[in-house]
């Protein structure tokens, strides 16, 4: 009965049955029970508070609980919280298609679900461009070492099969190559002749502009992605632009490819998209590519839809979270963490357990040489310490809000050295 339900303890009786992400369940840690959430803090309910220094997977960029966005959203939800976008158009939606590609400096806006949905979206596009062109042979892909572009089968097969936590599915999944990112010329040299000699076959190339995030948090250089960009110009083959994790200023650009002097061809985005408000992703084309979809033929067509693209509700909260973007200096705002990385991240190198740090914009890497035990212990002593941070691999990594305050940032620095130096 709905009147009874109020009195269970729904967080014991769902975790019977709940499935977690990415997790051994047979012996996992605790989950933390939360009551509320505020800009960059998590409140529990035992009363704890937790600096966020992940932002919720990288999405919260503009902290919890922004009263712009929730504003907006409830306003959606009280005129139009969904509609199909088969047949009907609406303003949340379409002004979000308009303004996105402007803020991208893109042309056409595909929506869907989930960074992993707007990869496959990405693939789908550059197969049927092909297919489109006449060009039915070019049907590979270039993907990375250490590289990850989400869970679904499609990204799966873009995936460091040799050494990713996919290797199991690698007999199952779509064939492609997996390079290592060319950093010198002699690795240029070799890139371009195997780009040379399977362009009849390559559909495109896709790669995490600057930084590999979930392969473990790995950097190569501008010059590297600029000249990768101009070899695959060379020979006309596609190049696939993964922001799902750089994107809205997370590198100190709006865009990690706006580092370089090239445009992709296609683009994909999520997470920050909404402010990690509502789950939303998209995938952005040139006017180039969606030409060749354009036909007297339905056949000539993008047929793919999922049932929640552009929705309403999602959209609103992106188009709050851009107007924050328009309206405030995000670019001053990370460069002032990458200062403070740059001043203390340094400082880590004297414990024993660290090999080495890196950053970039608001990304600050420790990395550690630690086994899954230690990597459990850390996790344990982070949130003792009042901070939430998720090592993984081998590695220690911030991503906090971009609102996030010298003093948290201060508090973070704080416990990690405290529990480092043991």
């Amino acid at each position: 009965m709905p009147h009874k339900a109020k009195n269970l303890d729904f967080i014991k009786l769902g975790s019977k049955h709940i499935w977690l992400p990415y997790t051994q369940m047979q012996n996992h840690l605790e989950q933390l029970e939360v009551s509320k959430t505020k800009n960059s803090t998590i409140y529990l309910k035992n009363g704890t508070k937790l600096i966020d220094g992940i932002a919720s997977w990288w999405a919260v960029c503009h902290g919890y609980n922004h009263p712009h966005i929730i504003q907006s959203l409830i306003k959606q939800a009280k005129k139009i919280p969904h509609i199909m976008l088969a047949g009907f158009s609406n303003q949340a939606t379409y002004e979000l298609a308009y303004r996105l590609a402007k803020f991208c400096e893109m042309d056409k806006v595909f929506f869907s679900d989930s960074g992993s949905t707007a990869i496959e979206v990405a693939m789908k596009i550059a197969w049927q461009y092909h297919i489109n062109c006449g060009e039915k042979a070019k049907n590979k892909f270039i993907s990375f070492k250490n590289s990850y572009h989400g869970d679904t089968t499609g990204a799966m097969s873009l995936a460091d099969l040799e050494s990713g936590m996919h290797k199991k599915f690698s007999k199952l999944l779509l064939s492609n190559f997996c390079l290592d990112i060319p950093k010198n010329n002699d690795d240029f040299i070799k890139f371009d002749k195997f780009l040379y000699d399977n362009k009849k076959i390559l559909a495109g190339i896709f790669i995490e502009p600057l930084v590999q995030c979930a392969g473990g948090m790995k950097f190569y250089s501008v010059e590297s992605l600029n000249k990768i960009f101009e070899i695959c110009q060379k020979y006309n083959i596609l190049l696939i632009i993964d922001e799902c994790a750089t994107g809205f200023y997370r590198t100190g650009k709006k865009f990690a490819y706006m580092h370089t002097n090239f445009k992709p061809d296609i683009l994909t985005v999520g997470k920050a998209l909404t402010g990690g408000v509502v789950g939303l992703s998209a995938t952005l084309t040139s006017q180039r590519i969606f030409d060749k979809f354009l036909d007297d033929s339905l056949d000539k067509a993008l047929m793919h839809g999922p049932t929640f693209m552009g929705n309403p509700l999602a959209c609103s909260c992106a188009n709050a979270s851009l107007d924050l973007f328009e309206q405030q200096d995000y670019e001053n705002r990370v460069l002032k963490i990458e200062k403070y990385f740059a001043k203390n991240l340094a400082q880590f190198k004297k414990f024993k357990i660290v090999t080495e740090t890196r950053y970039l914009g608001a990304i600050g890497v420790i990395q550690i040489n630690a086994d899954w035990e230690k990597i459990k212990l850390l996790r344990r002593k982070i949130i003792s310490k009042g901070v939430f941070l998720r090592p993984f691999a081998n590695v220690i990594y911030l991503m906090p809000p971009l609102v996030i305050s010298k003093t948290q940032l201060d508090k973070i620095f704080s416990a990690l050295k405290q529990i480092l130096k043991d």
